[in-house]
């Protein structure tokens, strides 16, 4: 015969206190005197009773959920990022309500939509689509919001890796090894991270000395193939970049592909640079040399932040990451190509 499950009457017989206490001490709607407290919490531990989640919201109007709203799950760059945020909010007694978007074509704002109808106490966007519009429309939700690298000044609080210098520090690497023709692969430019890399990127030409060529920026790319076709038609230009500095590592991939169907080789005849340093760059041919962001870490913060704000506790508005250069086999110098052409 199967046991039954203790009822919250069944901890008030226990603990000799009456329901509401039991109540109180589970919900923490208000104090209760320190020993009884902890006769309470003995008892509910002898018995196994599991305070109601959906009774337990009630009384206290909050859900004990967040929303994190991510553009894809496939997609390793945001993997980091959900086990950080949910390592922090489970510490806290908060489960995290994951919506990816790639599920559906309208995508973001009917996934903000569902989740905010399953009251969600907060929600952290991690989303490389968010529009400056779309920001100010999540800004105007009664409810706290945290994104993580999206447009800066559109929201209360925002988590973001400094995206013009990760792109320097592309750049100068590039640079250093003699590499005047760098060409640089984006997606669609009106999304403010792509805006900041490549605002980055032509910076530190200009800081280097080298002139920026917009025949060697390729933007609206939005997969590894369309990496792979924008790699390949740079490398048919008469006068041909040396190295490809990618908005991303999976682009990068792209970009190895197309160097090899061209049947040249990494990095002996090109250097290629991604960004965001995925666990899968050490395991490709020649390992690629790409610029860290520290995602676990960034979701770590967003939840920090989100949690601190829930809490009624100050949390800082914006919180900026530094990015780092992991110099890997996929760059070398520019002496290798003088016999190219």
């Amino acid at each position: 015969m199967a046991t039954r499950t203790p009822r919250i009457y069944d901890v008030a017989r226990s603990a000799r206190v009456s329901i509401a206490t039991v109540s109180r001490v589970a919900n923490g709607t208000a104090r209760v005197d320190e020993r009884t407290e902890a006769r309470v919490r003995r008892a509910m531990e002898r018995l196994g009773y599991r305070p109601h989640a959906l009774a337990r919201g009630l009384a206290t109007r909050r859900s004990h959920t967040l929303g994190l709203l991510i553009t894809d799950i496939l997609d390793p760059y945001f993997a980091e990022i959900v086990r950080g945020a949910q390592e922090r909010a489970e510490s806290a007694g908060y489960v995290v309500l994951l919506g990816d978007a790639s599920v559906h074509t309208s995508a973001e704002d009917l996934l903000v939509k569902r989740l905010l109808e399953r009251r969600v106490d907060g929600l952290i966007v991690a989303s490389s689509r968010t529009t400056d519009a779309y920001a100010a429309q999540l800004a105007s939700e009664d409810i706290p919001v945290v994104c993580i690298n999206g447009p800066l000044g559109q929201f209360a609080h925002a988590v973001q890796i400094d995206h013009r210098k990760g792109a320097r520090l592309a750049v100068e690497h590039l640079a250093s090894l003699g590499h005047t023709r760098i060409a640089h692969i984006t997606g669609a430019v009106g999304v403010p991270t792509r805006q900041e890399r490549l605002a980055g990127y032509r910076a530190a030409l200009k800081d280097l000395g080298l002139s920026y060529d917009p025949s060697l920026v390729i933007a609206g790319v939005t997969s590894i193939a369309d990496s792979h076709d924008a790699v390949a038609g740079l490398l048919g230009l008469a006068a041909a970049p040396t190295a490809i500095f990618a908005f991303n590592d999976r682009w990068a991939i792209g970009a190895y592909a197309a160097v090899r169907d061209a049947g040249l080789r990494i990095p002996a005849d090109v250097s290629v640079v991604g960004f965001d340093d995925l666990e899968m760059d050490e395991w490709v041919q020649p390992a690629l040399t790409s610029v860290r962001q520290p995602r676990r870490e960034m979701g770590r913060i967003a939840a920090d932040v989100l949690l601190a704000v829930l809490a009624g506790e100050s949390a800082s508005e914006l919180v900026v990451v530094e990015p780092s250069l992991v110099i890997r086999g996929s760059t070398g110098t520019r002496r290798a190509h003088a016999d190219r052409h």
